[in-house]
């Protein structure tokens, strides 16, 4: 699967601390071609009451994403006090 950051995203990612920006794109790279099945040491939820948006949490942090056909995208990255916000 490819991965896709949204400008906005990727703006976002820029601002994470340097050593979570490391763990995220760990766990990013984890997820591989199965994004929504679980694994081991990745923690990923679906959204409830948003149209099929996951979350991946990596410690105080999030990356909401889609998965639209073989693309993950990546709309937003944040610590959990603010990245639900629409």
């Amino acid at each position: 699967m490819r991965i896709q950051l949204t400008r906005s995203a990727a703006k976002e990612f820029g601002r994470l601390p340097k050593g979570i920006q490391r763990r995220m794109s760990d766990a990013i790279e984890t997820m591989g071609d199965a994004p929504t099945r679980p694994r081991p040491g990745v923690d990923i939820r679906r959204l409830r009451g948003l149209a099929p948006a996951w979350r991946l949490r990596v410690g105080d942090y999030r990356a909401i994403f889609a998965v639209e056909d073989d693309v993950i995208v990546f709309t937003r990255f944040g610590h959990r006090s603010n990245v639900y916000d629409i």
